[in-house]
């Protein structure tokens, strides 16, 4: 019987056709690994290589070394008898069970080794502890509940901020539990509902999951429904596209999770979309207008947690002007001088304007940066912010309320490319930017700089793109 390892809980969360086609699939239409995820790997590597080598100076650590699985869990268990303060790259393992926790930290308490007990620690490059780590960490903890006798209390990670963040095992027991009886029928053979979602754009399976759902009409491929209605719509015997399309909508009541009325209405309008290739419009577009567009957008680095370009497209009626403009942090350490150019700018804009973005980042963001950096803004600055946050509109929500795409996803890229524009790099994305961002502060070379601050342009342009059609295609309704 196969072992369960913390591996199957990262597969089936960003898709859980991830573990059938890796076991039953066609291997040979498996996608390598991407740059980004690359990336983030060597990211995490790096975060754990620095850490442990101040660790290893503060503390007492019994290094598992052996490459032999066998030899190494009785390295491993040895450690722990014979109390050993830390333990890194321990390997643990029950007939269930199999995993390397980076840390097994000694804490107080009682186990069949002695007055004490161990706790797996895991170090990662997030600064949050996150589902997806608790799941592994539980795993973790109930291999050594199995191996010294007593289950750990908690259990934790390192951040990337370096501190330690925990958790209560026992409370988070009944998820893994669930997610692991569907991880185990999945390895038995049985194939998961597909579902289609952006996480699933992380599995090199991807391509084959797209591919199996548009030979089958499969429902999965309409945007913006829950897996969990997904599972209701199929009991109901809504299992294609065409189905869908044919649904009355008023039929379900209350039985569909997720899913009321009028999601229930806008779905059979996507599946409509779907069937004939054409835009529909589900209502009377309004937008803000002023003589002075801003089209802006933000790009953030999660791997080292800061944003690092601020970008706008300035569009004035009056003097026929259009202008792009960034603000860039060069380095990690330039994201405050970043922030007080992009203030300073925004204390010369006229009375009147308005600014476009795209998805809820850049709200968010700006919040964010307003409360990290307010205490050293004047009373001008934060009123000249405050001001600038009120004249957002956001055309994600405004392309998912009012209007219906023959897509499966609704990103700028996605509906822009639909509709015609662009980008000038075919790479191009935002996963793309961050990676050209790390690799210019690994290499220096300005020219994968121009490459951010080009994308960043080409993306504020495909807002105004967006916006010009908005405009456009409602007026021709």
């Amino acid at each position: 019987m196969e072992r369960i390892s913390p591996q199957l809980f990262y597969q089936y969360l960003t898709c859980p056709q991830w573990i059938w086609f890796d076991r039953f699939g066609d291997l040979s239409k498996k996608k390598p690994i991407g740059e980004m995820q690359q990336k983030l790997i060597e990211q995490g590597v790096s975060h754990e290589t620095q850490f442990m080598h101040q660790f290893f100076s503060e503390h007492q650590v019994t290094k598992i070394t052996a490459r032999d699985w066998d030899t190494a869990v009785s390295e491993t268990t040895k450690a722990m008898k014979a109390g050993a303060e830390a333990i890194y790259q321990g390997r643990l393992q029950t007939t269930h069970y199999q995993g390397i926790p980076d840390l097994l930290m000694r804490r107080e308490g009682k186990s069949k080794f002695g007055e004490w007990l161990y706790e797996p620690i895991d170090i990662k490059s997030s600064f949050d502890l996150k589902d997806e780590h608790k799941y592994q960490l539980t795993l973790y903890s109930l291999v050594l509940a199995d191996m010294q006798g007593v289950e750990p209390p908690h259990a934790g990670i390192i951040t990337a901020a370096g501190e330690l963040a925990e958790f209560s095992v026992e409370n988070f027991k009944e998820k893994f539990f669930d997610l692991l009886e569907k991880i185990e029928r999945v390895i038995s053979g049985e194939k998961p509902p597909l579902q289609l979602t952006i996480a699933c754009k992380n599995s090199p399976w991807y391509d084959c999951c797209v591919a199996e759902a548009e030979a089958t009409d499969d429902i999965a491929l309409l945007y913006k429904v829950d897996k969990r209605a997904l599972e209701a719509l199929r009991e109901f015997g809504v299992r294609t596209v065409e189905d869908a399309r044919r649904i009355d909508p008023t039929a379900f009541g209350d039985r569909i999770p997720y899913l009321k009325q009028n999601g229930l209405e806008r779905m059979k309008q996507q599946a409509e979309s779907l069937k004939t290739g054409k835009i529909l419009k589900r209502r009377d577009v309004t937008l803000p207008a002023a003589p002075y567009e801003i089209f802006f957008d933000i790009e953030g680095d999660p791997l080292c947690g800061v944003d690092y370009l601020f970008g706008v497209l300035i569009s004035d009626r009056n003097s026929n002007l259009e202008e792009y403009r960034s603000f860039v942090a060069e380095q990690p350490g330039d994201e405050q001088q970043m922030w007080r150019q992009f203030v300073d700018w925004t204390t010369t804009l006229p009375s009147e304007y308005v600014v476009f973005h795209y998805a809820p980042y850049e709200q968010t963001r700006l919040q964010q940066f307003s409360k990290k950096y307010g205490a050293e803004m004047s009373d001008a600055e934060r009123a000249s912010v405050a001001k600038f946050q009120s004249r957002l509109f956001d055309l994600n929500d405004c392309a998912k309320e009012n209007f219906i795409f023959p897509l499966y996803f609704y990103g700028l890229k996605q509906i822009c490319k639909y509709l015609g524009f662009a980008w000038r790099n075919s790479k191009g994305s935002g996963v793309q930017s961050i990676f050209w961002f790390e690799e210019w502060l690994k290499t220096g070379d300005r020219a994968l700089l121009n490459e951010v601050i080009g994308y960043n342009e080409d993306d504020v342009r495909a807002t105004k793109f967006f916006r010009d059609w908005i405009t456009t295609f409602s007026g021709h309704m």
